[in-house]
């Protein structure tokens, strides 16, 4: 049985044609590039504002307060110029990952292959 699955291919891709491989390979790849630059984009983004650590003045204070000033330290990022790029970065990134992440999706309904053979 598990022959057989393997003989049909992992993706369902052993008989279509080599233009439809192509066009599913490279959303798969425009897909995974784009969730690597956005996870990129949120871990720049919290080690440049600070939000991770709580700061030296910020001892004493509870953790309820702890966390409002971490939180206003981040919300610098939708706002400040410094972080324009960061922003557009992430924008990006964003719409390619619902985009690729789309059309894998339209390719496997018209081109895929039902698992239940």
């Amino acid at each position: 049985m598990y022959t057989h699955l393997y003989a049909r291919g992992v993706l369902g891709m052993v008989g279509q044609p080599l233009v439809v491989k192509l066009i599913s390979f490279t959303c798969f790849g425009a897909f995974a590039v784009s969730f690597a630059v956005a996870y990129w984009v949120i871990i720049r983004v919290l080690c440049k504002t600070g939000c991770l650590l709580d700061k030296p003045e910020d001892q004493g204070l509870s953790w309820r307060e702890r966390q409002a000033r971490k939180r206003s330290r981040f919300d610098r990022y939708y706002v400040a110029e410094e972080f324009r790029s960061l922003r557009k970065a992430a924008a990006i990134a964003q719409t390619g990952c619902a985009l690729s992440f789309g059309s894998l999706l339209l390719l496997g309904f018209l081109f895929g292959e039902r698992a239940s053979h």
